[in-house]
């Protein structure tokens, strides 16, 4: 009798591991294992996308070495954005159901970020590869830092945004199409053109929700493009006075807005060309900046003596990009600049220094030409 519930007290034990152990398992349907160079943080976040509108956070320990393992469980491709501290770039990828993830970057630039495991990051891998070059040269400009060219990046992106959109017309049914529109056309290509690309998504990728906030994205830059009514604002000057874009209307000179960083002037190329280009089109253009990330009430004094210095007005808005301003003009990146008539409807938007000077007929005069 003993030796039977024995047997039987065995048999139970051995059941309750085995399903304590499946248990286990159906918690975890995928795992990342990364490893990132020159990480200073001990944490990452972890962003997922649950809906369209919902998200869930993990923290990730990360070693000394930069090695961290991520695992967890999804219910269906998930994308997912790693950050590794506040104003520091992200990694999008994708986790799926039964696939392992190995993630290898410099914390430096996530644009160069190696993607091994799952049909969509295999897919984004590939054109990654395919376009190392331009990615490699955005890279470049990206690091000068002091002396970035606007220009210059402004023509890697566009070429990175043509390529993405001969990647959508060849893969309309891959949600890799979506990631990369989301990634590079929809600061680089016109509201037109990004309509028409996403016509042309069929299937899962027609379906992502990801293609519901390009949709909505869409219909929402059209209120801002050329040829719209530019919205009026009012913001402080440096110099503590109230500006509004219809203080411009109806003196003759098209308004130029500028929507830059309180860094800027560290930017010490673009910042000289800027000046020079307002000294020379001064008689036909208004120079009026917004910097986004310098409250009014609280300006730093070393920045209000710089903006002051400027012969032309500077706007404070330290809301950054949660500003009103920023989202009804649709600017997501600086330096971005803004081409308005003098009766208010905009012209031309990013405009750079070099399309200023042939709209005027103007020689642009650089520093190697002085």
């Amino acid at each position: 009798m003993l030796f039977s519930n024995i047997k039987y007290l065995c048999f139970f034990s051995i059941l309750f591991l085995l399903l304590q152990s499946c248990t286990k398992n159906s918690d975890t349907n995928f795992k990342v294992e990364g490893k990132l160079d020159n990480l200073s943080a001990t944490q990452l976040y972890a962003v997922r996308e649950i809906s369209g509108d919902s998200v869930a956070i993990d923290t990730i320990v990360v070693s000394n070495s930069g090695e961290f393992t991520y695992k967890g469980k999804v219910e269906g491709p998930t994308l997912v954005d790693l950050f590794c501290g506040e104003g520091k770039a992200h990694i999008t990828f994708f986790l799926e159901p039964g696939y392992s993830v190995k993630l290898k970057a410099n914390v430096a630039d996530f644009g160069l970020a190696e993607l091994k495991g799952g049909r969509v990051n295999d897919d984004l891998m590939s054109f990654k590869t395919e376009n190392q070059n331009l990615l490699q040269a955005r890279s470049r400009i990206l690091s000068k830092q002091k002396n970035l060219d606007p220009a210059e990046l402004k023509n890697v992106n566009f070429q990175l945004a043509r390529c993405v959109r001969e990647y959508v017309g060849n893969n309309p049914t891959k949600m890799a199409s979506v990631v990369l529109m989301d990634d590079y056309s929809i600061n680089n290509v016109s509201p037109e053109l990004l309509g028409n690309d996403i016509e042309l998504l069929k299937g899962e990728a027609a379906d992502f929700y990801l293609t519901t906030a390009l949709r909505s994205f869409y219909e929402r830059v059209k209120k801002s493009e050329v040829g719209a009514v530019a919205p009026d604002f009012t913001l402080k000057s440096s110099k503590g006075d109230d500006v509004s874009l219809k203080d411009f209307r109806g003196k003759g000179k098209d308004v130029l807005l500028m929507f830059d960083l309180k860094s800027t002037p560290q930017n010490i190329k673009y910042f000289e060309m800027l000046k020079g280009a307002q000294k020379e089109l001064k008689d036909k253009v208004i120079f009026l900046t917004i910097v986004i990330d310098v409250d009014a009430r609280y300006p730093e004094p070393e920045i209000v003596d710089i903006a002051n210095s400027l012969d032309w007005t500077i706007l404070f808005d330290g809301k950054k990009w949660s500003s009103n301003i920023v989202k009804k003009y649709h600017v997501t990146s600086t330096p971005y600049m803004i081409l308005v008539s003098p009766e208010g409807i905009i012209e031309e938007r990013d405009v750079d220094m070099r399309s200023l000077y042939t709209r005027y007929n103007i020689k642009s005069k650089t520093n190697s030409e002085e």
